[in-house]
């Protein structure tokens, strides 16, 4: 699978060219919907992440496009998920990523790939589940103006929660697929 994808992205900048990718800062919002799956070595944190729902949120990224391809990009976002057995758990994380736009000739459509690590925390005023991890995700960006685009991306986290206010003695390794909209600003 690794290898079929590398093929993939080096098929697609031999052919792309770059046309609307930019250089320089930028600034968006957006909306993202998460499911959360995992388990643990403790029959509660289990429970825990088995019964949480689908959540909805917002997010904001930043970032600066070093050249015509590459991006530093950083975001924060918030989830909120329902649970049958809990009060409703919040998901929280700090991202920084490194974006790989692919920019094609004649068109105002740039598909991407990220991948970075990050910073979450899942739970609620009584108490929260903290940790990191990497993500990877796939997307694109399409260029309503020379400084404005929609922006549609898959992102798959792996998140281990290594530490807890909640006394319970083990980590929580969680695999988090969030898909996300929003519109972006690039400043010229």
């Amino acid at each position: 699978m690794k290898k079929l994808l590398l093929l993939v992205v080096l098929a697609v900048m031999f052919i792309a060219t770059p046309v609307m990718a930019k250089e320089g800062f930028y600034l968006g919002g957006y909306l993202l919907s998460a499911d959360i799956s995992g388990d643990s070595t403790n029959a509660f944190a289990d429970s825990y992440i088995s019964s949480l729902d689908p959540g909805a949120g917002v997010g904001i990224r930043l970032g600066a496009g070093l050249n015509r391809y590459l991006s530093l990009e950083g975001s924060y976002f918030l989830t909120t998920h329902t649970s049958d057995t809990f009060v409703d758990q919040d998901l929280t994380g700090a991202t920084l990523d490194l974006k790989l736009s692919f920019p094609l000739t004649g068109s105002n459509f740039e598909p991407y790939i990220l991948a970075g690590f990050g910073s979450y925390e899942l739970g609620d005023s009584s108490g929260n589940f903290s940790g990191s991890g990497t993500q990877f995700g796939f997307g694109a960006d399409i260029y309503l103006a020379p400084e404005l685009s929609l922006n549609a991306g898959l992102t798959i986290r792996t998140i281990t929660f290594d530490s807890n206010t909640l006394g319970i003695a083990a980590d929580l390794n969680a695999d988090v697929t969030t898909l996300d909209v929003g519109l972006t600003y690039h400043f010229l």
